[in-house]
């Protein structure tokens, strides 16, 4: 968790979902992109939407020496008006490093940077959470 919350986290509609499950608005580290959706919008700037299996990890390890995992989700975040977007390396495993947002001018950029997969930057209008899944307790 983030000592400070980064301000444009409250410009994402509805991010109150996420923090609600979570306690707080993750950095999604080692989350997984698991689906992507493009839309034309024909006389309108295109949207995308991102299914991201996330979770929190604990420090309890289990016996195979594995961090025990809580709060898995699927989070479906849309991005709306894209003015600008690079998209490479998705593949059959997608895992985030690091989910950053800024803000750029009236817009949004998202940066999902990669551990394994899929790089990918977008400038958008709008970011929208369309939902939250939990997966397994």
């Amino acid at each position: 968790m983030a000592a400070t919350e980064n301000p444009v986290i409250s410009r994402i509609i509805n991010h109150e979902v996420v923090r609600e499950h979570f306690g707080y608005w993750p950095d999604f580290h080692d989350a997984e992109v698991t689906k992507v959706t493009f839309e034309a919008n024909p006389g309108y700037w295109p949207s995308a939407t991102f299914t991201i299996a996330a979770f929190e990890t604990t420090a309890k390890v289990d016996a195979k020496g594995y961090y025990q995992l809580t709060k898995q989700c699927d989070i479906e975040l849309q991005f709306s008006g894209i003015r600008k977007m690079e998209f490479e390396d998705f593949s059959h495993q997608n895992v985030i490093f690091d989910l950053e947002f800024e803000q750029q001018g009236s817009n949004i950029e998202c940066r999902f940077d990669s551990s394994t997969g899929l790089e990918a930057t977008i400038l958008a209008e709008e970011v929208l959470v369309l939902g939250l899944t939990p997966t397994k307790q």
